[in-house]
């Protein structure tokens, strides 16, 4: 366990991490939601926006103007009956808790860790993650930990005009996007600076590239069906947390067909998410980028 000294005033703090620590009834913003406040200029992240996010901005930089260097708790009342100092101005009837940690250093050293301390002594990185998520209050201290995890990554087979249109829009939901094409110089590939990876290989064995372990999701948009079912049949024997498939409703159902003449059950092709994204008559790359992203969403969000 490494102790991080991001608390000395003789440096000039660079930022606050603000870090939404709890949650009860409804709420802007879940548990672990983070926000980097800077002295000016905009912020980074966000803890769910509205007026009860302007005033944590407030208050952080109220912590950088004054060189405030332990970090602070800051309880929210969504109530209009709520006391004055804990009065959000929204009435969306729950209550959170923010923790707000001045730092002097501009990037913090992640890689490796496992999970995060916060104390009203400061902040621990963790290299073994902790038992849970949770923020704990006494009347003497109080005590925030997390399990720091890698982005999930959507891996999506097929270069063109809509991996080019869905990639950002990933981005922004924190996901890591790799590419996948088995074509040379395709130019809506090569412009796609906001993958994390691309990759040019033959789409006859790619089930090396995605992993087995129930964590991946899959984006199958290929320049042909065969290509989508030469894809389709490698990944359905994996554990994958999505697999969806772009295509008319006419192309979806001979894929499938084809892959229940190879032996795959009618259960094993209920994963498959075809055709892909949540009805909303899409026909733009733009359109189906938010169509996709959407279904992925409630996927993710599923209890």
């Amino acid at each position: 366990m490494k102790h991080l000294n991001l608390f000395l005033c003789s440096t000039p703090l660079k930022s606050v991490l603000c870090i939404v620590a709890s949650t009860s009834g409804s709420c802007p913003g879940r548990v672990g939601f983070k926000m980097i406040v800077p002295p000016e200029g905009p912020c980074i992240g966000s803890v769910g926006g509205g007026s009860m996010e302007f005033q944590v901005i407030t208050a952080a930089r109220k912590m950088l103007k004054t060189c405030n260097t332990k970090p602070e708790i800051i309880s929210f009342d969504h109530t209009s009956t709520a006391e004055p100092e804990d009065k959000s101005g929204m009435i969306c009837s729950g209550n959170q808790k923010i923790i707000l940690i001045p730092s002097s250093n501009s990037t913090q050293e992640l890689e490796g860790k496992r999970g995060l301390l916060v104390s009203e002594n400061g902040l621990l990185l963790l290299d073994d993650p902790p038992a849970n998520n949770k923020l704990h209050v006494s009347q003497s201290s109080w005590e925030y930990t997390e399990e720091l995890k890698e982005p999930l990554t959507v891996y999506v087979f097929g270069g063109g005009h809509c991996s080019l249109a869905l990639t950002p829009v990933l981005n922004s939901l924190d996901l890591r996007v790799v590419i996948i094409d088995d074509r040379e110089d395709v130019w809506t590939m090569t412009e796609n600076k906001s993958a994390w990876e691309r990759i040019v290989t033959s789409y006859n064995d790619i089930s090396n590239i995605v992993p087995n372990n129930g964590n991946a999701l899959v984006v199958i948009m290929t320049a042909s069906h065969k290509g989508d079912s030469m894809i389709l049949r490698q990944l359905l024997p994996k554990k994958l947390k999505y697999l969806g498939m772009l295509g008319s409703k006419t192309t979806a159902k001979h894929i499938l067909n084809e892959m229940k003449t190879l032996g795959f059950s009618d259960e094993a092709l209920k994963q498959v998410f075809t055709p892909i994204g949540l009805p909303i008559s899409s026909q733009t790359p733009a359109e189906i980028a938010v169509s996709i992203s959407a279904e992925i969403i409630k996927v993710l969000n599923k209890k």
